[in-house]
């Protein structure tokens, strides 16, 4: 590779960017500590200088050396990120711990659908107390605590007039106790990676707050952070004064970032129509800083240079008071250097910009990487700087030049993370064009004067509040506007999910596409000359390479089909998926959070069956009505159609409690019964209800005295689902004679000390043993005894949800195989 003055110096940055995320890639499964970091560095120090000399002598093959630096430093720089220091708080991790730190930002708080308050720190410059010692630590910690971690409170107030002072600002100390634990989140494919986010803003572990445990001191100190704080605290107060809670609460999050205080149905039609970015500080409301200071420019007739300088002024002033959270400085350092460049009127300049500001955005923190807000800011601001200006000038000859420029801009962004849309969400938005030409005017010109507003409350608050009531008239404008057009036919189109290995070519035809014409044509020559083709034998190769696809189809209809069972990972709970050899699904369990604050349903099982093309379930078996079993149908519901959803014998009424009969959807839906001794079949895959208990036969009380026990079967090989079935029932099922014998036990109520008896283990005989169960749960789940117990009539492997993630098992009624998701 030779690199001349002038010759394609875009193709050769993107190179580098390229490079350095293979290296950010790699750098995950690569330990670099001590020794190992130090010899690393004096590797790349080493090519560096290597570098230099070829510079000078042979320029030719610096473009590989500088490659291979890249390729390097990005595997040194996220190995460090993910390495534990010596005094990383991890060194505490699953230890008891009293601590005293810093809020490092402002608390999120959250009413309950129980009315108790939730509340989450982020904190920093942490100190871990013992015995009468004081130890630094780094990284920071997230902090879960309730009203009862401060013993303050003998009422709990309302969200509408909540003390948010009571509980502490940015920077202000907090001392408090609880176990630490490691970042965790639900391990299935097309999860969003919520610990690689947490690492990227330097979280490195969560603690949840024992009773009574925290304090608060407040700190009088000048933080930047902390002023910024007080500013966004009195904007609240002064929307609070003049408008709803819910416009205040959804203005303030257009403004700020952030879903607190949102009515579930205006998240719903934004989510539909595409305009959910709005609700996070992203390089969306860069561009609207930068927007607003380039219209100042013109109406006051100020020079290109002017306005960039104000741009630039504007989005720092910004940045700082939404807080210098590394998301946000990201989206502003993005945001700054290519704003300014298009602003400059130097399109080509943006593209080179971007790519160099995300080179040096990954070199500092690499892990942005597997955040989600940097994969789809960077992917639509690519695609609105390569692809929107060929697709506005194909349609400016059709259509009106206003209406092309922002449909361009729609379909240029959307095709660019189209891949990251389907891993993630399995739906790409055609509503949000039209929402983009009606809609996201309007919430742009709601954020702008609503910033307006809040610096006139302080010099004229009357006309200051008069602004604020216009904007929540027309948030209910704009909401209204948006449930229209996402209840429009089509408003959602279901994406299936691209294989990893189609990313490749899929962004390589954009990359051809986006290049000048006469650079598509030179790349065209020169693939003819790599493969030797002329005008004359092309046509053979095309016909060859159909030919091809043609012999893999017809061989690829000739495979064994499959049953597929997936043990999802929902945490302390149960929830599987069964897929037919046809692609018929049911559900045995669904998961749920016994404290209803996180949608299972909605959140965990919907995108897990999207991902893998279910969008119809046959039916829902649910073994028991407690709700880390059965409160994900509530969420299921009226995402995916379910046929039936079949309970146990303990009425109607208590599994419509557990689903939550504000749901719409629950009251509509059809139950059945599971009677004892029924057999079904679809496409060929058995199901059997092996036992149904009508009645408390054994008197306990917790309930799983109602467990169903469930067999599904496929030629050779059965999966048995024993829900949270315990040792008095499994002794029951054993003296009735029913065959319990199956390939893959589902092991019962999670592991616990109550369920998993030697004579049923015995009776099962099974080859694999799948425990179901949440990481760091406060029950002690999977129990050691039973650990071992499993081990001894376990023929090949036990897995665990909370270490091996969602696990996966295939058979075409013969062979069987198993692929945990992390193994």
């Amino acid at each position: 590779m030779k690199l001349r003055e002038g010759q394609h110096p875009k193709i050769f940055i993107n190179s580098l960017l390229l490079v350095l995320v293979l290296g950010i890639i790699s750098g995950q499964y690569i330990s670099l500590t001590g020794n190992r970091q130090l010899i690393f560095g004096l590797i790349i120090f080493g090519m560096l200088m290597a570098g230099g000399i070829l510079l000078h002598y042979r320029s030719k093959y610096i473009a590989l050396v500088l490659l291979a630096v890249m390729l390097l430093l990005g595997i040194m720089r996220t190995s460090s990120c993910l390495g534990i220091g010596d005094k990383d708080i991890l060194h505490w991790a699953d230890q008891e711990i009293t601590f005293s730190g810093e809020l490092a930002e402002d608390p999120v708080l959250r009413q309950g659908e129980d009315g108790e308050l939730h509340i989450k720190y982020v904190v920093g410059n942490i100190t871990i107390l013992r015995g009468g010692i004081e130890e630094k630590c780094e990284n920071k910690i997230i902090v879960y605590a309730r009203a009862n971690s401060f013993g303050e409170l003998q009422q709990l107030p309302t969200m509408e007039v909540f003390p948010f002072e009571q509980y502490g600002r940015v920077g202000d100390k907090i001392q408090g106790s609880g176990q630490l634990r490691r970042l965790h989140n639900y391990q299935n494919p097309g999860q969003l990676d919520t610990v690689m986010a947490n690492y990227a803003k330097g979280i490195h572990g969560q603690l949840s707050a024992s009773k009574y445990s925290i304090s608060l001191t407040k700190q009088s100190k000048s933080y930047l952070n902390r002023l910024a704080g007080d500013i966004r605290h009195k904007y609240k107060s002064a929307m609070d004064e003049v408008m709803p809670p819910t416009d205040s609460g959804a203005i303030f999050a257009m403004l700020f970032g952030g879903y607190g205080g949102i009515k579930p149905e205006l998240l719903e039609a934004f989510t539909v129509t595409g305009l959910i970015h709005i609700l996070s500080v992203s390089g969306s409301h860069i561009t609207l800083m930068a927007g607003v200071a380039e219209v100042t420019g013109k109406v006051l007739g100020l020079s290109n240079r002017v306005t960039a300088v104000l741009a630039t002024v504007i989005i720092i002033l910004y940045s700082l008071l939404a807080g210098l959270v590394i998301p946000v400085v990201r989206s502003a350092i993005m945001g700054i250097l290519t704003i300014l460049a298009l602003t400059l009127g130097q399109e080509r300049d943006a593209q080179h910009v971007l790519s160099i500001t995300a080179l040096g955005i990954l070199l500092l923190w690499p892990l942005s990487l597997f955040d989600i807000s940097f994969q789809l800011s960077f992917g639509a601001t690519a695609g609105l700087l390569y692809l929107s200006p060929k697709i506005r000038k194909i349609l400016a000859a059709k259509v009106p030049y206003f209406i092309a420029g922002n449909l361009a801009v729609t379909i240029g962004a959307q095709l660019a993370v189209l891949p990251f849309l389907a891993w993630y969400f399995n739906v790409v938005s055609l509503s949000s064009l039209l929402a983009n030409l009606v809609v996201a005017p309007l919430v742009e010109l709601i954020i702008v004067i609503s910033l307006l507003a809040g610096i006139m409350v302080g010099l004229v608050p009357i006309l200051g509040k008069l602004i604020f009531m216009c904007s929540s008239l027309l948030l209910g404008m704009a909401y209204e506007l948006s449930r229209l057009i996402a209840q429009l036919p089509g408003s959602q189109l279901y994406l299936p999910t691209m294989s990893k290995a189609i990313w490749g070519p899929y962004y390589g035809v954009l990359a051809a596409r986006s290049l000048p014409k006469e650079n598509q044509e030179q790349v065209l020559r020169k693939f003819k000359q790599f493969v030797k083709l002329s005008g004359n034998n092309s046509k053979y190769v095309g016909g060859a390479v159909s030919g091809i696809i043609i012999v893999g189809l017809i061989l690829y209809s000739f495979q064994p089909k499959e049953m597929t069972v997936h043990f999802i990972d929902v945490g302390q709970g149960d929830a599987a998926l069964i897929i037919t050899p046809h692609g018929q699904a049911f559900m045995v369990d669904t998961g749920g959070n016994r404290q209803g604050s996180y949608d299972i349903g909605k959140r965990v099982d919907v995108p897990y069956l999207l991902h893998y093309g279910v969008r119809r379930l046959e039916f829902i078996l649910l073994t028991h009505a407690h709700d880390d079993h059965a409160k994900g149908v509530a969420g299921i519901l009226g995402k995916i159609p379910v046929g039936t959803v079949l309970i146990g014998h303990e009425g109607q009424a208590v599994y419509r409690k557990t689903f939550g009969e504000s749901n719409p959807a629950v009251g509509q839906e059809s139950y059945g019964v599971l009677q004892e001794g029924t057999e079904m079949s679809l496409d060929g895959v058995r199901i059997q209800v092996l036992y149904a208990p009508v009645e408390n036969t054994t008197g306990g009380s917790t309930g799983n005295e109602f467990s169903n026990l469930i067999r599904v079967s496929y030629g050779q090989h059965s999966f048995l689902f024993t829900g949270d079935l315990s040792a008095d029932h499994e002794k029951v099922v054993l003296e009735r004679g029913i065959a319990v014998e199956s390939t893959v036990l589902k092991v019962g109520h999670h592991g616990s000390n109550t369920s998993s008896s030697t004579d049923f283990l015995q009776a099962v005989k099974p080859h694999w043993s799948v425990i179901s169960v949440g990481y760091g749960n406060n029950f002690g789940h999977p129990k050691p005894e039973i650990v071992q117990r499993l081990a001894r009539y376990t023929k090949q492997k036990i897995f665990r949800t909370d270490k091996h993630g969602a696990v996966v098992f295939r058979t075409d009624g013969q062979r069987i195989r198993v692929e945990p998701f992390a193994d």
